[in-house]
């Protein structure tokens, strides 16, 4: 395959193309869904395909097919020769930052492969989950998903770059639902790592389902949260949300090049207070947003995004990284072989401070503690959000008091930042699928407890 790949990449640059990159995916992968003990879907597939990527004076073409024979990858690569020079009539030059070379083969090790594992038994794990859940409570519905994912990827260049990457990763979710006297709340949680199908030995699904759902019945009899301006204290989970809608979104480079990013123009600008590092890691090991190379073959790091309040940097691609005169930082990602790379985040968080809860909260006269994201929305070009919390408290005297539901707060992303005058020693970091361009991707976000100044909060949101 690396010598059909080759191949194309050699072609397409005989054929006048300025860069050709090929990518071959073959994946297996399973989804289930349970219902209140109902087994809804059990999916199981195979797939695999070729994506290729030309550039021609500055215009992209893109072709992909699922027919792995030299006649119709010849066909696709003369379909992508044939959009790149098409595109390449209304756009400018396009300079792709330097990367290095690289031939190399990764995995990640399992020890019971994914595609060995009967369905039978992933679907004995989703239901003794489900089950776990349902009988914290006679009140509760629930769902429960589960989602397994095993690839081979090579990606080879007309840069000489060639690379395989073996990857292997488990997602699992539920929602927990508790009604009574015609209110409805619901929690959830979820759980994924790179790994076979031992990692949900690790998981612990059982105990966090049965956990959700008292949470659910819990907030049955929470008082809705109050409306008006706070000092706000976020988990780790919720601080996730901030860093990955708020912040991170706003710093891919793409959005800045676009003028739909809050931090356009602002590197090396105080964007934030002294308590905030925000942080890009794709090599951190086992988490659901690590990888080894990004689909441009570059090689994953860590990116510090802001630093002591400092915006240090952006999230690139190659194309990005060449016109805002960057180095390509490794988020180029695709979900597979049927999309473009585009710039992605991978494993986001604030970095811990040196507090502990209790100093967070032991000057808080009248506040919120407020836990879990439960999403919301967020507008990077005009620095705009609005979140919900799956759960809250009032802060009162330093203490923690009053049990809240249907919290909901927003604010301007850079006064919030600016706002942050605590940042907790713990830290936590949870899986989510990110949305962008028609594309989701793996990612994971995350952080410590963190105090922010005048939040407003809005109550049910």
């Amino acid at each position: 395959m690396k010598d059909l790949l080759s191949y194309l990449t050699e072609k397409g640059e005989k054929e006048g193309a300025d860069y050709v990159e090929a990518r071959y995916q073959r994946f297996y992968t399973t989804r289930i869904e349970v219902r209140d003990g109902r087994v809804i879907s059990a999916l199981p597939g195979i797939e695999r395909g070729v994506a290729i990527r030309v550039l021609y004076k500055g215009g992209w073409g893109f072709a992909t097919t699922n027919e792995i024979e030299k006649e119709t990858l010849n066909k696709a690569l003369k379909t992508a020769i044939k959009m790149a020079k098409q595109s390449s009539l209304d756009t400018g030059e396009v300079k792709l930052a330097p990367t290095p070379i690289v031939e190399d083969e990764v995995e990640i090790k399992v020890e019971k492969p994914l595609e060995e594992t009967p369905i039978e038994e992933k679907i004995k794990f989703i239901l003794q989950a489900d089950k776990s859940a349902r009988e914290a409570s006679p009140i509760i519905k629930s769902t429960s998903n589960y989602q397994d994912y095993s690839e081979r990827k090579i990606i080879c260049t007309s840069s000489g770059t060639q690379i395989e990457i073996k990857n292997s990763w488990i997602f699992w979710g539920m929602w927990a639902y508790a009604s009574e006297a015609g209110l409805i709340q619901s929690y959830r949680d979820r759980f994924a790592m790179l790994g076979g199908f031992e990692i949900t030995e690790k998981m612990n699904v059982e105990e966090r389902s049965r956990r959700a759902a008292e949470k659910a019945v819990e907030l049955l009899k929470a008082k809705p949260a109050p409306g008006g301006r706070f000092t706000v204290i976020v988990d780790g989970v919720l601080a996730g949300l901030i860093a990955h809608e708020a912040i991170g979104h706003a710093s891919e480079a793409d959005g800045v090049l676009r003028g739909t990013s809050i931090l356009r123009g602002k590197l090396g600008e105080r964007v934030g207070s002294k308590h905030v590092t925000l942080i890009d890691d794709a090599i951190l090991a086992g988490k659901f947003g690590m990888d080894f190379y990004d689909d441009e073959g570059v090689k994953a790091q860590r990116k510090i995004l802001i630093q002591n309040g400092i915006l240090k940097g952006y999230l690139t691609n190659r194309e990005a990284a060449g016109k805002l005169n960057l180095p390509a930082t490794g988020n180029a990602r695709a979900q597979d072989y049927r999309y473009p790379p585009i710039v992605r985040m991978t494993n986001t968080y604030f970095k811990p401070g040196d507090m502990s809860l209790e100093e967070l909260l032991e000057d808080v006269k009248m506040g919120i503690y407020a836990k879990g994201g439960r999403g919301g929305q967020v507008n990077p070009a005009e620095g705009v959000f609005q979140f919900g919390a799956q759960e809250a408290y009032l802060i009162k005297n330093g203490e923690i008091a009053e049990h809240l539901r249907d919290f909901s707060m927003s604010g301007f992303i850079l006064q919030t930042l600016k706002n942050v005058t605590g940042v907790a020693k713990d830290f936590d970091i949870y899986p989510s699928f990110c949305g962008k361009g028609g594309q989701s991707m793996r990612t994971t976000c995350g952080g410590p407890h963190i105090r922010i100044e005048g939040m407003i909060v809005g109550g049910k949101a």
